[in-house]
């Protein structure tokens, strides 16, 4: 419920399209979208767009949630991106990033330096059948400042 009222007051976007946070724990983070009239293109599928808003979700929610537990600040934006589409995306996708592990030790990496550190993190689109529908690949900048 508290991801759902965040999603409408921080990223309406997301909020419309019906953008769930399935899971996220130490190691992975899975968040998935609804087929239909919200995401879909003309030609009946998932808009390739809906679907980079759920694979960077599934990259970002994880940094963003150490950060929510640090008395620091973590300064995290986009700088780059990648995506493969392999199948068409209809029904349900759900996007599974297993790089936390990664996420975090960037993190620390910067609040030892005090440098910002660049990383990418991957995730994967399936559908209902556990195809794969679409590979993306986010490159972060995370740098970790003091909050003085």
């Amino acid at each position: 419920m508290k991801f759902r009222i965040f999603t409408a007051l921080s990223m309406p976007a997301a909020w419309f399209s019906g953008l769930r946070m399935d899971k996220i724990d130490h190691e992975t983070c899975t968040t998935s979208l609804p087929g239909g009239w919200r995401s879909q293109n003309p030609f009946k599928t998932m808009y390739w767009a809906v679907q980079g808003m759920g694979a960077e979700l599934a990259t970002g929610a994880a940094p963003f949630a150490i950060s929510r537990s640090m008395d620091e600040r973590l300064r995290m934006f986009v700088v780059g991106t990648e995506a493969k589409f392999v199948k068409r995306a209809k029904g349900r996708i759900t996007f599974t990033c297993n790089d936390v592990a990664k996420a975090r030790e960037a993190i620390e990496e910067s609040l030892s330096t005090g440098e910002a550190v660049e990383i990418d993190l991957n995730s994967q689109g399936k559908d209902s059948t556990g195809d794969i529908v679409s590979e993306w690949v986010f490159k972060w900048n995370l740098l970790v400042t003091n909050t003085e």
